[in-house]
């Protein structure tokens, strides 16, 4: 019969950082095989649409679109920031490092599951609108175009490179902003946010969104086998409906926009150059 202090004792987990080591390499073993998979069974899809940056097409994006995306990165660090200071976290300013501002610009503080997801999610939301601006833009210049309202490319060339950039920062591992997501995200939550997302690849293929799934879906058995713990119980259920709610729309909804735009980019440009 067990002793008094062995019924005391409480369930103990693995280390924060083994954890995401475990994870990590679950999802790079998964993402690796299934772009394997992909590569010898359906090599067109990951190929499809890649000529849309080659060099034959920077004359219909411009020179200029390089300061377009780069503003857009700076306006998804300052989202981050300025809400970190709203919630009088600490900041320390190291500039962006692709999405690892999470970590750049708190100290180093007791992990609150609410407070990390409000303030990962901050850069993706602000990054995602510019983007959508510069999208609107676009639409705008189609119909100041008299002769095949094709618009201008450059600045839906520069939307799609933010809905990429973005649904890449939400990818759940850190230093990424979908790593301090992650954390206020319960199973049920990745259970139909994984499912929702399996159907989105089906009827698209998006080699970003692949990544998102392949290391959301090692996170996912880890707390169902009760292997990590579950942080999201630190928020209430109000908070984790919205936390999931949001991630997942954003996650999906990129991932849409940002294919679509890519797949109609060759030819808007190839028109625009009189091809």
């Amino acid at each position: 019969m067990p002793s008094q202090t062995e019924k005391s004792t409480p369930t103990s987990f693995p280390s924060p950082d083994r954890l995401w080591a475990e994870q990590l390499a679950t999802g790079m073993a998964l993402l690796f095989g299934i772009v394997l998979f992909m590569a010898l069974f359906h090599p067109k899809l990951l190929s499809a649409g890649a000529e849309v940056l080659g060099p034959n097409d920077l004359d219909a994006y411009g020179w200029v679109s390089v300061l377009g995306i780069f503003l857009q990165v700076v306006i998804h660090e300052l989202g981050t920031i300025v809400v970190a200071w709203r919630m009088k976290l600490p900041l320390k300013f190291r500039f962006f490092g692709f999405g690892a501002n999470a970590t750049a610009i708190l100290e180093y503080l007791p992990r609150r599951p609410w407070t990390d997801a409000v303030v990962g999610m901050a850069g993706p939301l602000t990054g995602t609108i510019a983007s959508l601006g510069l999208h609107g833009i676009y639409e705008i210049t189609k119909y100041q175009d008299d002769s095949m309202h094709l618009g201008n490319p450059l600045f839906l060339g520069m939307a799609c490179v933010g809905y990429f950039y973005n649904l890449f920062t939400l990818i759940p591992i850190l230093d990424l902003e979908g790593g301090w997501i992650a954390p206020a995200l319960a199973p049920q939550a990745w259970l139909l946010g994984l499912m929702a997302c399996a159907f989105r690849l089906v009827d698209g293929f998006n080699l970003v969104l692949l990544c998102v799934v392949a290391f959301a879906a090692p996170r996912f058995v880890l707390l169902l086998r009760a292997r990590a713990p579950r942080t999201d119980t630190a928020c209430t259920v109000p908070q984790r409906a919205i936390i999931a709610v949001i991630y997942f729309v954003l996650v999906i909804g990129l991932a849409w926009v940002g294919s679509v735009t890519f797949d109609v980019l060759p030819t808007l440009v190839r028109s625009s150059m009189g091809d």
